[in-house]
């Protein structure tokens, strides 16, 4: 992938947008009383960042 010039691999942008979407879902439930405890665990953390890297890359990285 092109960015301002220089190339970067597929699976790096896809962990890169994995991670930062992960951040976000996370950081979204810890603002919900309820679901508090679950945003606390890095279980989840870390099953968000595989899960969304890996569509990404899939959806938009791989030649069906």
């Amino acid at each position: 992938m092109n960015v301002l010039g220089v190339y970067f691999p597929a699976w790096l942008v896809s962990s890169v947008v994995g991670l930062v979407t992960a951040y976000a879902v996370v950081w979204w439930m810890g603002q919900r009383p309820g679901e508090r405890a679950l945003a606390q665990s890095g279980l989840l953390f870390c099953s968000l960042t595989v899960i969304v890297g890996l569509l990404v890359w899939w959806i938009f990285f791989s030649s069906f």
